[in-house]
Order: structure tokens, then sequence, then C-alpha cells
């Protein structure tokens, strides 16, 4: 038997929702541990590496954000020295870079 949680009304094994108050039921039966251990122990963990989708893509973050740092210091001496000229071909060229590397 099965005991609603909702109402505790108790149900059939087979009864998936409460024929009291119509809740879902949850099964409490777990499975003996004991019956599917083999009795052998368990293997070490042994690193396999990251995968080469995984570092392309963090290798072209890490560029990314070498980029706004780039950008950043410039825009800090432009601001420091107070002309913004070489912002333009700083912004240019970086945006030049980014697209031609498909960032």
């Amino acid at each position: 038997m099965i005991t609603c949680t909702g109402c505790g009304k108790r149900n059939a094994d087979e009864a998936r929702f409460c024929e009291e108050c119509g809740r879902k039921l949850q099964s409490s039966r777990r499975a003996n541990p004991a019956d599917d251990s083999s009795g052998r122990p368990l293997s070490p963990f042994r690193h396999q590496g990251i995968d080469p989708l995984a570092r392309a893509s963090l290798w072209r973050m890490v560029e990314a954000w070498a980029y706004v740092l780039v950008l950043g210091g410039v825009a800090a001496v432009c601001l420091v020295r107070e002309m913004w000229w070489p912002m333009y071909p700083a912004v240019a060229l970086l945006g030049l870079i980014a697209w031609l590397r498909r960032i």
C-alpha cells in the first residue's frame, strides 16, 4: 500500500494517483544496495584530459577577454591624456582582428 503524502489515504500499490485527492503518488521503495554490489573495489579515477572542443572554446574566450583588456588599456591612456583619437584606430584594429579570427 502507498500512503498519499497530501491527505494520508492508503492506496493500492499499482495506483499512480491518490483516489482521495488526486495527487501523484511516489513510491518509497528502494533497491537493496547489497544486491547490486559485486564485491570488488572501485577502480581509481583517471583524468582523461579536457575535450578538444572545450579547450578551443576556452581559448577563444581568453582571447576575447585579452582584446577587451587591450581596449580598456587604450581607453585608460586616452582618459589620462585627454585625447581620444587613438581609440578610433584601436577599436577598428581590434574589431578587424576579432572578425578575422572569428571570435
